[in-house]
C-alpha cells in the first residue's frame, strides 16, 4: 500500500492463491479479497487486521467448481461461513466492529 488509505486512496486488493489454509493481512478501511483460481478443496482463510477501525469494509471472493466450503478463523472474524456452489463465485462481506470483522452477507455474482 503506498501509505494512502481509502478514502483519499485507493482500497486495498489482494489477490491471493488457494490452499486448505490461507493467511491475509489486511489494513485498509476498505479492503477486497479475491482467491484468484477456483477452490478445489475446502479452505479457512485467517484475516488478520492491521490498524483497521470500525466500520472498515470486508470483501472476499470465493470462486467454486464444486460445493466447497470456506470457512473463516475465529480470532479477528465472526461469520457462519461460504458454503460453495458448484461453477459458482460468491462474495462475503463484512464490516469491522468492537477488534472483529462481522459477516453482513454473501453473495452469488455469477
Amino acid at each position: 500500500m503506498n501509505g494512502v488509505k481509502y478514502p483519499f486512496g485507493k482500497a486495498e486488493v489482494q489477490s491471493i492463491a488457494p490452499a486448505a489454509t490461507i493467511a491475509v493481512a489486511v489494513s485498509d478501511q476498505l479492503s477486497y479479497v479475491k482467491i484468484n483460481a477456483v477452490l478445489t478443496a475446502a479452505t479457512t482463510i485467517n484475516i488478520t487486521p492491521t490498524g483497521v477501525l470500525d466500520g472498515a469494509l470486508l470483501f472476499v471472493e470465493v470462486p467454486c467448481t464444486t460445493a466447497y466450503d470456506v470457512t473463516f478463523g475465529s480470532t479477528y472474524v465472526t461469520s457462519t461461513g461460504v458454503t460453495g456452489t458448484a461453477s459458482k463465485t460468491k462474495v462475503a462481506s463484512f464490516i469491522y466492529v468492537n477488534g472483529k470483522y462481522v459477516q453482513t452477507a454473501v453473495n452469488t455474482i455469477n
